[in-house]
């Protein structure tokens, strides 16, 4: 489970100001674009919510779940040396 929270001015000035918004804040759910692991965001991080969120990771099949979304992105990630790969991509480019 993740949970974000930011000050109110600062949530604000990336809403409104710099117009922020991503599918997703997680690098698991960033890397397969699906919700692997439960996000909770801002007004949606409340103690219920984390509580509730909890209790359903620690069931078998929210236990089940979460592992097959780790092993998703575990193979949109590929081989080891993703980061190294992801570089060397980078520098090719620029090259």
């Amino acid at each position: 489970m993740v949970v974000y929270r930011l000050s109110a001015l600062t949530a604000w000035v990336a809403r409104k100001l710099l117009r922020f918004s991503i599918p997703y804040m997680s690098p698991p759910n960033l890397i397969t674009m699906e919700p692997v692991v439960p996000e909770l965001l801002q007004e949606e991080a409340t103690a219920d919510r984390i509580y509730q969120e909890a209790k359903l990771l620690l069931t078998q099949a929210g236990r089940a779940e979460l592992l097959a979304g780790y092993g998703r992105m575990r193979q949109a990630l590929g081989e080891p040396g993703a980061c190294d790969r992801a570089a060397n991509l980078i520098l090719d480019r620029l090259s």
